[in-house]
């Protein structure tokens, strides 16, 4: 805690001291009191204390932690007392305190405004292959526990074994930490709304959906260009396929079932 303390206090200082003090303020000379100590107690060359001078480095203070430090030390150090002519020290700092969380601020709204119309869950490739796919095993009618396994490689970024989730047949028990939901949504576009909005929130979906073996079961891990949340379709969904384990648009290469089936982790 003392270190802590006292390191802000420095910070404090170092940031009050840089803006307090311009290039050109020079303090009185003193002096001259060499008659009064032997030479060689202060025996040093010039080179030594250039090269003593240019070891001494005061970093630049981080303007938010700078600014929070003196805000602590403000009733302490009389700023009043320097005889500067400029802004005071702790209103410049409190400017780039500002200006930074502004800034921060904004990349924040540019991020959130982008993520409405596009996004992508983020996982590893690693653990997908650790996961296996339906063409590499021989599993070939596993495709719904693959889909689980995916989706659980992205919620939690673990790999569990596809049989856990029941190979060869869609029982779907544990998905999402034992918090599953396999459920019909009445339409295609509940459907896709319902997606969307898991993705947003940080979700994958498994789907069912129809293609070159007729029945299917992919997980939606994001979507991309959804400017129209009423209109939907599997072109605005990026998918993980089980067949082979790849990144998908959904739509190149299925098309939805139409039981308007989906199954959700609630992790």
């Amino acid at each position: 805690m003392l270190e802590r303390r006292f390191r802000r206090t420095a910070i404090a200082l170092a940031a009050v001291a840089a803006c307090s003090f311009p290039p050109t303020l020079a303090l009185a000379a003193e002096p001259d009191r060499s008659d009064a100590l032997p030479p060689a107690s202060f025996a040093i060359s010039a080179e030594s204390k250039s090269s003593v001078e240019s070891e001494i480095i005061i970093p630049e203070p981080d303007p938010v932690e700078a600014y929070e430090a003196a805000q602590s030390l403000s009733a302490a150090l009389p700023f009043s007392s320097f005889d500067i002519e400029q802004t005071s020290p702790l209103d410049a700092l409190k400017e780039r305190y500002e200006q930074r969380l502004a800034a921060e601020e904004d990349e924040a709204r540019r991020v959130a405004e982008l993520e409405k119309t596009d996004k992508l869950l983020a996982y590893d490739p690693a653990l997908i292959a650790a996961v296996g796919n339906q063409a590499s095993s021989g599993h070939t009618i596993c495709c719904p526990g693959y889909a689980c396994a995916y989706g659980d490689a992205v919620v939690q970024g673990i790999a569990i074994d596809h049989a856990a989730y029941g190979c060869g047949m869609c029982t779907w028990p544990g998905w999402g930490g034992g918090n599953s939901s396999f459920r019909s949504l009445g339409s295609n576009e509940a459907l896709l709304r319902e997606a969307y909005d898991q993705i947003a929130a940080g979700k994958p979906t498994v789907i069912h959906v129809t293609g070159t073996s007729n029945e299917h079961w992919i997980t939606l891990i994001g979507y991309r260009g959804a400017t129209n949340l009423d209109a939907l379709s599997l072109d605005n969904f990026v998918a993980l396929d089980p067949w082979d384990g790849t990144e998908i648009i959904a739509g190149a290469s299925y098309s939805l079932y139409g039981d308007f089936c989906e199954h959700i982790s609630q992790a």
